[in-house]
Protein backbone atom coordinates (compact mmCIF):
# COMPACT_ATOMS: atom_id res chain seq x y z
CA UNK A 1 0.00 0.00 0.00
CA UNK A 2 1.68 3.39 -1.18
CA UNK A 3 1.78 5.61 1.99
CA UNK A 4 -0.90 8.25 2.11
CA UNK A 5 -0.05 11.77 1.89
CA UNK A 6 -1.92 12.35 5.49
CA UNK A 7 1.36 11.96 7.12
CA UNK A 8 2.15 15.77 5.70
CA UNK A 9 -1.16 17.01 8.03
CA UNK A 10 -0.23 14.95 10.99
CA UNK A 11 3.78 16.40 10.77
CA UNK A 12 2.08 19.66 10.95
CA UNK A 13 -0.27 18.69 13.58
CA UNK A 14 2.86 17.48 15.85
CA UNK A 15 5.21 20.01 15.06
CA UNK A 16 3.29 23.23 14.96
CA UNK A 17 0.96 22.20 17.76
CA UNK A 18 4.15 21.16 19.66
CA UNK A 19 5.34 24.67 19.50
CA UNK A 20 1.57 26.44 20.44
CA UNK A 21 1.50 23.72 23.61
CA UNK A 22 4.98 24.43 24.54
CA UNK A 23 5.46 28.42 23.43
CA UNK A 24 1.97 29.39 22.93
CA UNK A 25 2.64 29.60 19.53
CA UNK A 26 -0.14 32.11 17.43
CA UNK A 27 -2.67 30.38 15.65
CA UNK A 28 -2.53 33.25 13.27
CA UNK A 29 1.03 32.09 12.16
CA UNK A 30 -0.24 28.93 10.90
CA UNK A 31 -4.02 28.90 11.12
CA UNK A 32 -4.31 28.96 7.23
CA UNK A 33 -1.72 26.32 6.56
CA UNK A 34 -1.65 25.47 2.76
CA UNK A 35 -1.78 21.87 4.32
CA UNK A 36 -4.58 22.01 5.32
CA UNK A 37 -6.36 23.32 2.17
CA UNK A 38 -9.34 21.14 1.11
CA UNK A 39 -8.99 18.63 4.57
CA UNK A 40 -11.45 18.48 6.91
CA UNK A 41 -10.61 17.15 10.78
CA UNK A 42 -13.38 15.73 13.42
CA UNK A 43 -11.94 14.26 16.90
CA UNK A 44 -13.97 12.36 18.50
CA UNK A 45 -13.72 9.10 21.05
CA UNK A 46 -13.29 5.81 20.08
CA UNK A 47 -16.12 4.50 23.10
CA UNK A 48 -18.38 7.00 23.04
CA UNK A 49 -18.11 8.34 19.63
CA UNK A 50 -18.77 11.53 21.30
CA UNK A 51 -17.42 14.77 19.46
CA UNK A 52 -14.82 16.25 20.75
CA UNK A 53 -13.85 19.12 18.44
CA UNK A 54 -14.71 19.51 14.83
CA UNK A 55 -11.33 21.51 13.90
CA UNK A 56 -7.65 20.74 14.74
CA UNK A 57 -7.39 24.78 16.04
CA UNK A 58 -10.18 23.32 18.99
CA UNK A 59 -8.75 20.28 19.78
CA UNK A 60 -5.11 21.53 20.12
CA UNK A 61 -6.59 24.44 22.77
CA UNK A 62 -8.96 21.37 24.58
CA UNK A 63 -5.62 19.66 24.79
CA UNK A 64 -3.80 21.99 26.69
CA UNK A 65 -6.41 22.90 28.99
CA UNK A 66 -6.51 19.10 29.78
CA UNK A 67 -2.73 19.55 30.26
CA UNK A 68 -1.42 17.83 27.87
CA UNK A 69 2.52 18.74 27.41
CA UNK A 70 3.40 17.59 24.08
CA UNK A 71 1.97 15.73 20.87
CA UNK A 72 4.59 12.64 19.14
CA UNK A 73 4.03 11.00 16.18
CA UNK A 74 4.55 7.00 15.72
CA UNK A 75 4.37 4.15 13.55
CA UNK A 76 0.55 2.68 12.99
CA UNK A 77 2.70 -0.94 13.83
CA UNK A 78 2.80 -0.40 16.81
CA UNK A 79 -1.08 -0.95 17.47
CA UNK A 80 -0.96 -4.24 15.53
CA UNK A 81 -1.41 -6.09 18.68
CA UNK A 82 -4.31 -3.84 19.97
CA UNK A 83 -8.36 -5.16 19.54
CA UNK A 84 -10.95 -2.18 18.42
CA UNK A 85 -12.84 -1.79 21.44
CA UNK A 86 -15.81 -0.32 18.94
CA UNK A 87 -17.13 -2.13 16.32
CA UNK A 88 -19.32 0.79 15.11
CA UNK A 89 -15.25 2.13 13.93
CA UNK A 90 -13.17 0.98 11.43
CA UNK A 91 -9.66 2.22 12.33
CA UNK A 92 -7.96 3.05 8.37
CA UNK A 93 -4.86 1.10 7.95
CA UNK A 94 -2.82 4.46 7.58
CA UNK A 95 1.08 4.94 8.39
CA UNK A 96 1.25 6.77 11.23
CA UNK A 97 -0.76 7.87 14.40
CA UNK A 98 -0.63 10.91 16.93
CA UNK A 99 -0.33 10.52 20.80
CA UNK A 100 -0.89 13.14 22.95
CA UNK A 101 0.92 12.94 26.29
CA UNK A 102 -0.39 14.38 29.93
CA UNK A 103 1.85 13.95 33.15
CA UNK A 104 0.34 10.35 33.96
CA UNK A 105 -1.43 9.54 30.92
CA UNK A 106 -1.06 8.73 27.11
CA UNK A 107 -3.62 8.64 24.41
CA UNK A 108 -3.49 7.47 20.62
CA UNK A 109 -5.46 9.47 18.05
CA UNK A 110 -6.29 7.31 15.07
CA UNK A 111 -7.93 7.79 12.00
CA UNK A 112 -10.87 5.98 11.36
CA UNK A 113 -14.76 5.91 9.83
CA UNK A 114 -18.24 5.15 11.20
CA UNK A 115 -19.81 2.44 10.10
CA UNK A 116 -23.46 2.85 9.06
CA UNK A 117 -25.93 0.08 10.51
CA UNK A 118 -27.82 0.07 7.69
CA UNK A 119 -25.35 -0.10 4.91
CA UNK A 120 -23.42 -3.51 4.55
CA UNK A 121 -21.24 -3.36 1.19
CA UNK A 122 -17.63 -3.62 1.65
CA UNK A 123 -16.87 -0.66 -0.40
CA UNK A 124 -17.60 3.06 0.35
CA UNK A 125 -21.04 4.46 -0.30
CA UNK A 126 -20.40 7.02 -3.55
CA UNK A 127 -23.15 9.84 -3.84
CA UNK A 128 -24.40 10.93 -6.91
CA UNK A 129 -21.71 13.38 -8.76
CA UNK A 130 -23.44 16.50 -8.12
CA UNK A 131 -23.87 15.65 -4.19
CA UNK A 132 -20.19 14.79 -3.28
CA UNK A 133 -18.51 17.36 -1.22
CA UNK A 134 -15.24 18.08 -2.85
CA UNK A 135 -12.66 18.15 0.58
CA UNK A 136 -11.17 15.12 2.20
CA UNK A 137 -12.94 14.18 5.48
CA UNK A 138 -10.70 12.44 8.53
CA UNK A 139 -11.69 11.82 11.80
CA UNK A 140 -9.55 11.27 14.61
CA UNK A 141 -10.26 8.79 17.24
CA UNK A 142 -9.28 8.87 20.92
CA UNK A 143 -8.13 5.80 22.22
CA UNK A 144 -6.62 5.42 26.02
CA UNK A 145 -3.15 3.78 25.78
CA UNK A 146 -1.85 0.77 28.32
CA UNK A 147 1.15 0.47 29.87
CA UNK A 148 2.47 -1.97 27.70
CA UNK A 149 1.95 0.44 24.93
CA UNK A 150 2.93 3.61 26.59
CA UNK A 151 6.61 2.18 26.94
CA UNK A 152 6.70 0.92 23.77
CA UNK A 153 5.82 5.04 23.15
CA UNK A 154 8.39 5.93 25.33
CA UNK A 155 11.24 3.28 23.88
CA UNK A 156 10.57 5.11 20.46
CA UNK A 157 11.15 8.30 21.61
CA UNK A 158 14.84 7.83 22.00
CA UNK A 159 16.89 10.84 20.47
CA UNK A 160 17.94 9.53 17.26
CA UNK A 161 21.65 9.53 15.42
CA UNK A 162 21.49 11.30 12.36
CA UNK A 163 24.67 10.38 10.76
CA UNK A 164 23.58 6.57 10.95
CA UNK A 165 20.04 7.59 9.59
CA UNK A 166 21.97 9.72 6.76
CA UNK A 167 24.08 6.62 6.04
CA UNK A 168 21.54 3.77 6.31
CA UNK A 169 18.95 5.69 3.45
CA UNK A 170 22.03 6.40 1.38
CA UNK A 171 22.99 2.77 0.69
CA UNK A 172 19.36 1.38 1.31
CA UNK A 173 17.95 3.85 -1.20
CA UNK A 174 19.94 6.35 -3.34
CA UNK A 175 22.39 3.71 -3.65
CA UNK A 176 20.29 0.85 -5.08
CA UNK A 177 20.78 0.07 -8.97
CA UNK A 178 16.50 1.27 -8.81
CA UNK A 179 17.86 5.00 -8.24
CA UNK A 180 20.45 4.54 -10.89
CA UNK A 181 20.01 8.49 -13.05
CA UNK A 182 18.46 10.05 -9.74
CA UNK A 183 19.98 13.59 -9.29
CA UNK A 184 19.08 15.82 -6.10
CA UNK A 185 15.96 18.22 -6.82
CA UNK A 186 17.11 21.85 -7.42
CA UNK A 187 14.51 22.34 -4.07
CA UNK A 188 17.85 21.53 -1.66
CA UNK A 189 18.42 23.89 0.75
CA UNK A 190 15.02 25.62 1.04
CA UNK A 191 11.96 24.55 3.29
CA UNK A 192 10.20 21.69 2.23
CA UNK A 193 6.16 22.53 1.66
CA UNK A 194 5.06 18.93 0.88
CA UNK A 195 3.30 20.39 -2.14
CA UNK A 196 4.02 22.36 -5.10
CA UNK A 197 3.00 26.46 -4.69
CA UNK A 198 0.47 27.30 -6.51
CA UNK A 199 0.27 31.42 -6.86
CA UNK A 200 -3.37 31.27 -7.74
CA UNK A 201 -4.92 29.56 -4.78
CA UNK A 202 -8.33 28.84 -4.05
CA UNK A 203 -8.36 30.24 -0.83
CA UNK A 204 -7.34 34.21 -0.60
CA UNK A 205 -6.28 32.99 2.74
CA UNK A 206 -4.27 29.77 2.05
CA UNK A 207 -0.52 30.42 3.24
CA UNK A 208 2.24 28.81 2.47
CA UNK A 209 4.71 27.64 5.00
CA UNK A 210 7.20 24.47 5.81
CA UNK A 211 5.83 21.26 6.89
CA UNK A 212 8.02 22.22 9.82
CA UNK A 213 8.54 25.09 11.93
CA UNK A 214 11.29 27.06 10.46
CA UNK A 215 12.04 28.83 13.67
CA UNK A 216 14.62 26.11 14.21
CA UNK A 217 17.09 25.60 11.52
CA UNK A 218 17.18 21.96 10.54
CA UNK A 219 18.55 21.88 7.04
CA UNK A 220 19.23 17.84 7.34
CA UNK A 221 15.58 17.27 7.66
CA UNK A 222 14.41 19.45 5.10
CA UNK A 223 16.68 18.57 2.62
CA UNK A 224 15.79 14.99 3.10
CA UNK A 225 12.22 15.08 2.68
CA UNK A 226 12.62 16.61 -0.94
CA UNK A 227 15.32 14.27 -1.90
CA UNK A 228 12.93 11.33 -0.35
CA UNK A 229 9.85 12.76 -2.22
CA UNK A 230 11.91 13.34 -6.00
CA UNK A 231 13.17 9.45 -5.37
CA UNK A 232 9.35 8.29 -4.89
CA UNK A 233 8.33 10.52 -7.99
CA UNK A 234 11.87 8.98 -10.30
CA UNK A 235 10.91 5.48 -9.88
CA UNK A 236 6.95 6.17 -10.14
CA UNK A 237 8.37 7.65 -13.75
CA UNK A 238 10.20 4.54 -14.20
CA UNK A 239 7.13 2.31 -13.30
CA UNK A 240 5.16 4.01 -15.60
CA UNK A 241 6.99 4.37 -18.12
CA UNK A 242 8.74 1.38 -18.42
CA UNK A 243 11.95 2.24 -20.63
CA UNK A 244 15.47 1.64 -21.27
CA UNK A 245 17.50 4.51 -22.04
CA UNK A 246 17.67 3.09 -25.66
CA UNK A 247 14.08 2.30 -26.04
CA UNK A 248 13.78 -1.28 -25.07
CA UNK A 249 11.37 -1.67 -22.27
CA UNK A 250 12.52 -3.24 -19.20
CA UNK A 251 11.93 -6.68 -18.39
CA UNK A 252 9.17 -8.11 -16.27
CA UNK A 253 12.11 -9.21 -13.64
CA UNK A 254 13.25 -5.57 -14.13
CA UNK A 255 9.38 -3.98 -13.29
CA UNK A 256 8.61 -6.24 -10.14
CA UNK A 257 11.83 -4.93 -8.64
CA UNK A 258 10.72 -1.70 -8.92
CA UNK A 259 7.65 -2.23 -7.64
CA UNK A 260 9.57 -4.09 -4.98
CA UNK A 261 11.93 -0.94 -4.20
CA UNK A 262 8.92 1.45 -4.09
CA UNK A 263 7.33 -0.04 -1.33
CA UNK A 264 10.44 -0.08 0.35
CA UNK A 265 11.29 3.47 -0.32
CA UNK A 266 7.60 3.88 1.24
CA UNK A 267 8.83 2.55 4.33
CA UNK A 268 11.96 3.68 5.04
CA UNK A 269 10.01 7.30 4.67
CA UNK A 270 7.29 6.85 6.92
CA UNK A 271 9.92 5.99 9.86
CA UNK A 272 12.23 8.61 8.64
CA UNK A 273 9.10 10.77 8.92
CA UNK A 274 8.64 9.79 12.78
CA UNK A 275 12.43 10.74 13.55
CA UNK A 276 11.51 13.88 11.86
CA UNK A 277 8.42 14.65 13.31
CA UNK A 278 9.70 13.95 17.24
CA UNK A 279 13.12 15.43 16.55
CA UNK A 280 12.95 17.88 14.05
CA UNK A 281 15.20 20.19 16.00
CA UNK A 282 17.98 18.30 16.46
CA UNK A 283 18.42 17.01 12.73
CA UNK A 284 21.86 17.82 11.22
CA UNK A 285 25.04 15.75 10.77
CA UNK A 286 27.81 16.22 12.99
CA UNK A 287 30.96 17.92 10.82
CA UNK A 288 33.58 15.46 9.64
CA UNK A 289 36.63 15.08 11.37
CA UNK A 290 39.49 17.31 9.99
CA UNK A 291 42.28 15.56 8.05
CA UNK A 292 45.46 16.98 6.69
CA UNK A 293 46.52 16.36 3.38
CA UNK A 294 49.55 14.03 2.85
CA UNK A 295 50.83 16.53 0.79
CA UNK A 296 51.99 18.62 3.65
CA UNK A 297 54.05 16.44 5.31
CA UNK A 298 54.06 17.12 9.46
CA UNK A 299 53.71 20.96 8.76
CA UNK A 300 50.50 20.86 9.89
CA UNK A 301 52.15 21.51 13.62
CA UNK A 302 52.88 24.93 12.18
CA UNK A 303 48.96 26.03 11.51
CA UNK A 304 47.90 28.74 13.91
CA UNK A 305 46.39 28.19 16.78
CA UNK A 306 42.34 29.10 17.06
CA UNK A 307 43.25 30.85 20.27
CA UNK A 308 46.59 32.17 19.86
CA UNK A 309 46.63 33.96 23.46
CA UNK A 310 45.93 31.04 25.58
CA UNK A 311 48.15 28.62 23.44
CA UNK A 312 50.98 30.90 23.13
CA UNK A 313 53.85 29.74 25.42
CA UNK A 314 54.41 32.07 28.28
CA UNK A 315 57.84 32.81 27.24
CA UNK A 316 59.90 35.93 28.32
CA UNK A 317 60.73 38.20 25.09
CA UNK A 318 64.50 37.88 24.23
CA UNK A 319 65.45 40.81 21.86
CA UNK A 320 67.71 39.68 19.49
CA UNK A 321 70.82 41.16 18.14
CA UNK A 322 69.39 43.27 15.44
CA UNK A 323 67.53 45.03 18.38
CA UNK A 324 70.73 45.38 20.74
CA UNK A 325 72.96 47.19 17.40
CA UNK A 326 69.82 49.32 17.43
CA UNK A 327 70.06 50.25 20.85
CA UNK A 328 73.52 51.11 20.82
CA UNK A 329 73.71 53.47 17.47
CA UNK A 330 70.78 55.54 19.23
CA UNK A 331 72.98 56.08 22.58
CA UNK A 332 75.95 57.08 20.56
CA UNK A 333 73.44 59.61 18.53
CA UNK A 334 72.27 61.02 22.09
CA UNK A 335 75.85 61.89 23.14
CA UNK A 336 76.66 63.18 20.02
CA UNK A 337 73.59 65.81 20.58
CA UNK A 338 74.30 66.47 23.64
CA UNK A 339 78.35 67.10 23.22
CA UNK A 340 77.01 69.11 20.20
CA UNK A 341 74.70 71.24 22.93
CA UNK A 342 76.83 71.74 25.40
CA UNK A 343 74.33 69.53 27.47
Amino acid sequence: MALDPIWKQQLVLVTYGNEFLSQDLSFQRWLHHHIFDCHSFHFRDLLSQHLLAQHFQIWLEGLKKQGVQRLSLHSSSLLNDEQNPNANVELLPFAHFIVSHEQHKKQAWIFGKELAEWYSADNDYEAPASQQIHIRRETFWRYDLNHKLIKRIEADLQPPNWDDIDSYTESELFLQKPAEGFTDPESLGTPYYGTQISLESDSADTVYLSLLPTDTQADFAHNSLHRLDALDRFIQHQIQQPYHKDGSILSPEEQLNLRHFTQKTDDLTAKFIVKVANHYKTARLTLPAETSSPLEGMRTENRPSAHPKSSAPNHPHKPGAGGVITLIIITVAICLLAYYFGL
